[in-house]
This record gives structure tokens, C-alpha cells and sequence, in this order.
């Protein structure tokens, strides 16, 4: 079975057992999915029959689902900043990917890598992370707005900080220090 965006899926059932007897179904059967049962993966599917001969089987079946995710094209060393050639699409059983995926290139691109990563593993959020924006020292651009006016002044990160993370600055007119968001590698937005 294949889905409009390119993903494909599989099923395949597993044995049952050979001294199973039941009657034989006088009405079509019907197919459900058993309360906490997975989609995905090694799972079960439930078949009944609602006839004359009731009865309800449950078998052990095996759900892939086949799409393309971001793998490296290389091996990568950490703290690397990946670009597109550092990474190719790879066909993968979408089910067996339980620390996540990237799904295209445009979305690893730019991201940091946390460890060492072998040729053809596949790339998941928990072997990236966003590159560090702000570094700790560095000067930063304060901004500060209330009702359409905007103040601007200079200020030091006191911590490392990645965009849209919430970080330490001082100003450094007044000496103060105040929680801000990192927007971009020069700039740090705080609550006037």
C-alpha cells in the first residue's frame, strides 16, 4: 500500500497456532484494532466473526511503514554544522525510528551534531541540536518594545544561548541584569 506523500506500507501476518478449530463464518469478518494495541510495529489485529458461529481471533501481525528520512551521506564528526551534502534520503521502516527522524534535508540542515554519527544512520533530534546563537561574553543588541516604540541598547549574554531560548543579559549602561530571547546571533529581545 502506498500513501500520497511516498510512504509504503507493509503488513505481514505471523503464524497461528495449528491446532486452532473454528467454525466457519457465516457472515463477512470484521477487522479491529485491539484497545492498546500499536499501529505500527510488532502489533495485533483482532478478527471476529458476528454469524451463526461466533468467535474472535487475535493475530500477531507486523506493520511497517516505508519512507524516505534523512540519513548522513558521510561519516560526521561532532559539533559539525551539517549542510545538504553532509546528508542523502534513505528508505526506512518508518516504525523502527523511535528517537525520530527528519524527513528532508531542508529541516537537519544548519543543526548542530552532538556526537560522532556513522555513514547511513539515520539523523533524529536526539543526535542534532540547534548551534549555539549567542555565546557566553559575546555583546549583544538589547531591544526592548512597548507599544509600537522601540528602545535598543547593548547588553553581554551571560550564558550560551540558541534561538528562541530564554537567557541572562546585562545591560551595560545600567548594569543590570534581565531575562531575554535569543533572536538571532546579535540580538536579544527583553521585557521593558
Amino acid at each position: 500500500v502506498r500513501s500520497s506523500h511516498g510512504a509504503e506500507a507493509s503488513v505481514k501476518a505471523g503464524s497461528l497456532d495449528s491446532r486452532l478449530r473454528l467454525g466457519r463464518c457465516d457472515s463477512p469478518l470484521e477487522a479491529f484494532q485491539p484497545s492498546g494495541s500499536r499501529a505500527l510495529g510488532n502489533t495485533t489485529v483482532g478478527i471476529r466473526c458476528t454469524g451463526s458461529s461466533t468467535w474472535t481471533l487475535y493475530v500477531p501481525v507486523r506493520v511497517s511503514l516505508f519512507g524516505d528520512v534523512v540519513v548522513a551521506a558521510r561519516p560526521l564528526t561532532r559539533d559539525k554544522l551539517l549542510t545538504a551534502d553532509d546528508l542523502k534520503l534513505a528508505r526506512r521502516d518508518l516504525a523502527q525510528l523511535h528517537n525520530g527522524y527528519f524527513s528532508t534535508i531542508d529541516q537537519a540542515t544548519g543543526k548542530k551534531v552532538g556526537r560522532n554519527i556513522a555513514v547511513d544512520t539515520t539523523l533524529s533530534t536526539s543526535l542534532v541540536k540547534e548551534p549555539l546563537a549567542v555565546r557566553r561574553g559575546q555583546r549583544v543588541n538589547l531591544t526592548a518594545l512597548a507599544g509600537g516604540l522601540e528602545v535598543r541598547m547593548t547588553g553581554e549574554a551571560m550564558s550560551d544561548g540558541i534561538a528562541g531560548e530564554r537567557i541572562k543579559v546585562r545591560n551595560l549602561r545600567s548594569k543590570r541584569v534581565v531575562d531575554g530571547i535569543v533572536k538571532s546571533s546579535t540580538t536579544i529581545q527583553v521585557a521593558m
